[in-house]
């Protein structure tokens, strides 16, 4: 719904800046992004859905459920950091693994992880600045992700009786 609203408002605001051939041509954009894209996301959708699939709900509770507590926001934390693939990848297996019974948690810190994927460190970072401010900066932020996860479940809980949780769910 958000994005409805979202997109709505952009196209009032390119008609109203421009008339009918900025909205049009606003259209044609974006379909030239999903002429780039479409294969991924199928792709990617796919992936998430086999990993339900494949990856039982028993094994997800077990190492990132609920009530894993600190192993499974650490697990969490540290896969994300080595979890490869552009976002139209990564975020249908993490919505998988939500919904196949991971905690609240281990998803945020997962999703904390994934911001620092080492692959951004080692094919960007280091090539453009050298090792050393890439290392330290990563070697601090190692320590993120588990702090975010816990934090993070903790907010959550304070909003699941409020309505922008009902909201969201």
């Amino acid at each position: 719904m958000i994005l409805i609203l979202l997109v709505l408002t952009a196209a009032g605001i390119a008609f109203w800046t421009g008339g009918w051939p900025r909205v049009v041509k606003g259209f044609t954009q974006s379909a030239y992004l999903m002429n780039t894209v479409w294969l991924r996301l199928l792709l990617g959708f796919t992936l998430g859905g086999l990993m339900q699939v494949l990856v039982s709900h028993e094994l997800i509770a077990k190492w990132v459920g609920p009530t894993s507590g600190l192993k499974g926001i650490l697990i969490g934390s540290y896969v994300g950091i080595f979890m490869m693939g552009g976002p139209f990848v990564r975020l249908p297996i993490i919505a998988s693994i939500y919904r196949g019974g991971a905690g609240i948690g281990p998803v945020i810190a997962l999703l904390t992880g994934n911001v620092l994927a080492i692959h951004g460190l080692i094919i960007w970072q280091i090539p453009f600045l050298g090792v050393g401010i890439p290392l330290a900066r990563y070697i601090v932020s190692l320590f993120i992700p588990p702090l975010v996860g816990l934090v993070g479940a903790a907010v959550y809980q304070l909003l699941d009786g409020t309505s922008l949780s009902k909201k969201n769910s």
